[in-house]
């Protein structure tokens, strides 16, 4: 689920589906529940979408606002 392997494809682990979260906060800033919404016809289910979330997170490519519940992507230009 988190990293593919001979039984999960790259499209269906976490690490292949974390780009399409950053595709769309790329374009706005979103809160948690509004990203959730937008993105979930991609995730089977919502730990899959907490954990691109967490992994994003952790590699600094997104910015959480806990007190607002706001995502915004880190640009690194």
């Amino acid at each position: 689920m988190i990293v593919p392997n001979k039984v999960i494809r790259f499209s269906e682990s976490i690490i292949g589906k974390m780009p399409i979260i950053l595709e769309y906060i790329s374009k706005q800033d979103m809160t948690i529940k509004e990203l959730f919404f937008t993105t979930q016809d991609y995730f089977e289910e919502i730990d899959e979408f907490i954990y691109s979330l967490d992994v994003l997170f952790l590699l600094d490519a997104i910015k959480v606002d806990f007190d607002k519940g706001v995502v915004t992507y880190v640009r690194k230009d």
